[in-house]
């Protein structure tokens, strides 16, 4: 029980897909504005990221790495995920309306997220085994929805406070992220 939970540990905070890893830091800081949308944004692409790798890590092993068709894993994968959000995009369009209209570009952009894809290939070519890579997919989505959103809050509190002039803006955001990495680094020695 303790294995599974390291391993959404370190998925999460050891190895954060933003802030570790640098996939998906586009839409980290395009999409942490308000903590609202941070919050919408967050769990859509918590839903994308999870069911994207964990369709394509399925696909991988037990269709494409059998057959000896790793050349199309990336082809293959850049689908699954594309029908993934493509499917999310149509529910969250038929079913939240309002924040449709709010969030149109970020959420049909879900797709090409670089996270969705990287953390694809990182599981497909891990020796964990499937049920492992699934808990890792887990944890990769849950730690880029919770930076997301923690970004969020953290950027909202920098708008109020007394910050020099020259440091305002993207390098007092840079400067936090990188501290919130080099904290989240600290915590390799746990798991």
């Amino acid at each position: 029980m303790l294995d599974y939970l390291g391993i959404i540990v370190a998925a999460a905070l050891v190895n954060n897909v933003a802030l570790i890893q640098f996939l998906g830091v586009s839409s980290f800081f395009a999409n942490s504005n308000r903590l609202q949308s941070a919050i919408e944004l967050g769990l859509l692409s918590f839903l994308a990221l999870f069911l994207s790798s964990a369709i394509n890590l399925l696909l991988y092993r037990l269709i494409l790495g059998p057959l000896n068709l790793d050349i199309l894993r990336l082809i293959a994968f850049v689908i699954i995920s594309s029908l993934v959000a493509f499917y999310l995009v149509k529910f969250v369009a038929g079913r939240y309306p309002l924040s449709w209209r709010r969030h149109e570009l970020a959420i049909s952009l879900i797709a090409g997220n670089s996270a969705v894809i990287g953390v694809s290939l990182l599981v497909s070519t891990s020796i964990m085994s499937i049920g492992a890579a699934l808990l890792y997919c887990f944890g990769a989505a849950l730690g880029f929805a919770l930076m997301l959103i923690g970004f969020a809050a953290l950027r909202e509190r920098l708008a109020y406070a007394a910050i020099p002039r020259a440091f305002q803006g993207a390098p007092i955001q840079l400067i936090s992220a990188a501290i919130i990495a080099m904290t989240l680094l600290g915590f390799a020695g746990l798991v």
